[in-house]
């Protein structure tokens, strides 16, 4: 059995690290591992993809490392998972393609996949007679706090750092300049 998250990580904030930590200590009570999927890995320079891959898996890797003892980081595992056709697709091919892309790196057919959205979205990507080797738990974001919102709070001016001081992870946080200058230059 794999514990498996995906979430796009534009940027990695609180809400995505607070998944990881209950999703870890899930995975640790069943004696399995975290396997994390970065996706829209091929999409970068756009409003709502702005981040290039490697940056993103930079940083979360920096947050995950300052936020998990040493021993814990080798039950969690990072991936970059490229989008079949774009982030919109919520059909039964994308969940095929989701699972067979999470079972080449997992190894394990046996999944519990972590989710924050609506679960119709979830249970959409994976037809009926598919579901059966899946289990969904479903786990709250940190004060609702979205990528969405992060890249928002870039824009405020005036209160900028210390809005993005609650949503942010202090190793995400200390790379706000660099993430500042990927939002501007996104079409």
């Amino acid at each position: 059995m794999v514990g498996v998250i995906l979430f796009r990580a534009q940027p990695f904030h609180k809400g995505h690290l607070n998944m990881v930590r209950k999703a870890f200590c899930d995975c640790r009570e069943n004696n399995c591992d975290l396997h994390i999927f970065v996706g829209s890995a091929d999409k970068s320079g756009t409003r709502r993809n702005p981040l290039p891959i490697d940056f993103r898996l930079m940083l979360l890797e920096g947050a995950l490392h300052e936020d998990f003892a040493t021993e814990e980081l080798k039950h969690i595992h990072v991936y970059p998972l490229d989008d079949m056709t774009d982030e919109s697709d919520n059909s039964h091919g994308w969940g095929r393609y989701l699972y067979i892309k999470m079972f080449s790196k997992t190894k394990d057919s046996d999944m519990t996949i972590y989710y924050s959205d609506d679960p119709r979205i979830m249970l959409g990507w994976f037809a009926q007679d598919e579901r059966w080797l899946l289990r969904f738990k479903f786990l709250d974001r940190y004060e609702g706090i979205s990528a969405t919102k992060v890249r928002s709070a870039f824009k405020d001016v005036d209160n900028r750092d210390t809005l993005l001081e609650l949503m942010l992870p202090p190793f995400v946080f200390n790379y706000r300049e660099e993430i500042a200058e990927y939002l501007e230059k996104a079409t």
